[in-house]
């Protein structure tokens, strides 16, 4: 523990006025944010130190994290525990290690963001991020602007779509400074722009649905469900909606989702999507429970595998990435169905947290975490994502989460 506290009080040496320990650990948090973004040559300078830090920081403060582990912070550990076990039966050893100590750092990352900072101050950090590379990817974009400075459309839009959720819930924060609202009404504007230019439906689809979310969050502020106000308006829309709906539906033979499929280029199985999603039953029933350990599946240079077999099924180069467009399915097959419970033991914790944060406490920065457990809710079905180490959904939730039970264990972060 003496090493650690030698670390930590490194930074102290170079005094910054008006630079508090908060402010630093906010600081910090905004750099991650900034180095897990996108990866960029030599972002290991910046990641190991940054995760070294915390590291120790999580160690330093166990004491205080033990009100939060006990409040169901608890919960986020059993998949990386399991994770690292499937070493023993795992196909790709080297691999299984080394995801299990990212997702160990995931978890650490996460408490040590979520007992230092505000929930304002987290949701800023990540705008800030994700508008450097908004930017990025408008003005100085390499390749197709479709894509920006990221790999592909997807990537784009889905990290788009976060920083429009971001900017709006800072906008409509009336706790967050002047300047920062105006900061965020053009960065709102830049990411829908860039939501569109991205062409992907799944972006386009959650971008309009988060700011009805938003919207109806901001009609129950300082009201209640329960107010009259409320209570006439979501009335009324739902009543139109469903009028409006079924009217439509039963004067026209126009297939709705093909519409929808064919304006973003894709086909009735949602780009193959359910083809895949069979290819990883079958994988499932191979083995049920304990999966294949992390890496042990998309092995298209193994000429007998399944995965060879997708791989030229849908003309893939054997150097791409690929995956199973289901994250509950990609889980359970490399992690079985016991890895899966302890995946969604975690999720389920974070979802709960941050709907009775929201709940509790009607205001945009619950909003902003409660909005990130539904657009995992509903990506969940068709992309990966869930517990990768580093993810940036997945680190929000859980810090959403854990600053949660951290306020409800009376646990002040500014004095931490």
């Amino acid at each position: 523990m003496a090493a650690v506290d030698t670390y930590l009080r490194i930074g102290s040496r170079f005094y910054i006025p008006g630079l508090t320990a908060q402010k630093r650990d906010q600081i910090l948090v905004t750099i991650w944010f900034l180095a897990t973004f996108k990866q960029f040559p030599m972002d290991e300078l910046v990641l190991y130190p940054l995760a070294l830090y915390f590291a120790c920081a999580f160690a330093r403060d166990i004491d205080a994290l033990f009100p939060v582990l006990k409040r169901g912070g608890w919960m986020l550990f059993p998949f990386p525990i399991w994770c690292t076990l499937s070493v023993l039966w795992g196909l790709e050893a080297g691999l299984i290690v080394k995801s299990s100590l990212q997702l160990y750092l995931t978890v650490l990352i996460s408490f040590c963001a979520a007992l230092r900072l505000e929930q304002r101050q987290l949701v800023f950090s990540f705008m800030i991020a994700a508008g450097v590379f908004a930017v990025l990817s408008r003005f100085a974009a390499p390749g197709p602007p479709e894509r920006g400075i990221f790999g592909s459309k997807n990537q784009m839009g889905l990290n788009m779509v976060m920083l429009w959720l971001a900017a709006l819930c800072v906008l409509f924060d009336p706790g967050q400074r002047r300047a920062f609202r105006i900061l965020a009404l053009v960065l709102a504007a830049l990411s829908l722009n860039l939501v569109f230019i991205a062409q992907s439906a799944t972006a386009v689809l959650l971008a309009f649905g988060l700011l009805g979310l938003v919207g109806f969050i901001l009609l129950l502020r300082g009201r209640g469900l329960l107010h009259p106000q409320v209570m006439l308006t979501l009335s009324l829309g739902l009543g139109v909606l469903i009028f409006g709906g079924a009217l439509f539906l039963s004067t026209s033979s126009v297939d709705v989702a093909g519409i929808i499929l064919e304006k973003f280029g894709k086909d009735a199985t949602l780009t193959g999507r359910t083809v895949l999603w069979g290819y990883a039953f079958d994988q499932i029933r191979e083995n049920p429970l304990l999966g294949v350990g992390h890496g042990g599946f998309w092995r298209p240079y193994d000429w007998t595998s399944l995965a060879r077999k997708i791989y030229v099924d849908f003309h893939m180069a054997l150097s791409a990435r690929f995956y199973f467009h289901n994250a509950y399915l990609e889980v359970a097959v490399h992690q079985g169905l016991i890895g899966l419970a302890f995946a969604l033991l975690a999720f389920g914790f974070g979802v709960w947290q941050t709907t009775v944060a929201l709940l509790r406490r009607i205001d945009m920065p619950q909003a902003f975490f409660f909005s990130i457990a539904a657009m995992m809710l509903v990506r969940n079905m068709t992309e990966p994502g869930l517990m990768t180490a580093f993810a940036q959904m997945t680190m929000i939730l859980y810090m959403g989460a854990l600053m949660e039970a951290r306020d409800r264990a009376g646990i002040d972060p500014g004095a931490v």
